[in-house]
């Protein structure tokens, strides 16, 4: 386990607003913090030095890409081989479908989340992808009908707002 990085009050604040806006400027974010620019530019550096700030992406619409179909995908295996597990890790790496991949506690072993155009590209991705590795069992498949609420920013230990 990593070491856990402790933050105070204006790392904090920093930490909310480049999760809302991680395009924001220095100047901008020096100004949403209360400090001036070099004071919060030492501070951002050190949080991303440290590796509190993981990277910095850009979220896209699903939607408006023609993404319509986003399903959970529970998957288990035939056992827990280390070339089962290398497989399954091989095939999350280079599959750009799946967008999310667990191994988790339970009746199955792996949970994915996956998005793809309709249910006909998600049937193609499980028959002749997803189902097609060896050493997969079997599969217990989700379709999300609607999203409620999706987000990418964390709760920050310590916040007292």
């Amino acid at each position: 386990m990593s070491e856990v990085v402790k933050l105070d009050k204006t790392d904090r604040r920093i930490l909310r607003e480049l999760q809302r806006n991680g395009r924001i400027s220095n100047q901008e974010l020096a100004e949403h913090t209360n400090l001036s620019t070099a004071p919060c530019w030492r501070r951002l550096k050190k949080l991303e030095e440290s590796g509190v700030i993981d990277r910095y992406v850009a979220l896209l619409n699903t939607q408006k890409l023609g993404m319509q179909t986003m399903a959970f995908i529970h998957l288990s295996l035939l056992d827990h081989s280390d070339a089962n597990i290398a497989a399954i890790d091989d095939f999350v790496e280079q599959s750009p479908e799946v967008l999310e991949c667990y191994a988790i506690t339970g009746a199955e072993d792996f949970l994915l989340r996956v998005v793809v155009e309709d249910v006909e590209a998600l049937e193609r991705f499980m028959m002749h992808k997803l189902l097609k590795l060896k050493g997969v069992k079997s599969t217990n498949s989700s379709l999300v009908l609607r999203q409620k609420k999706y987000t990418t920013e964390l709760p920050i230990p310590g916040d007292d707002r």
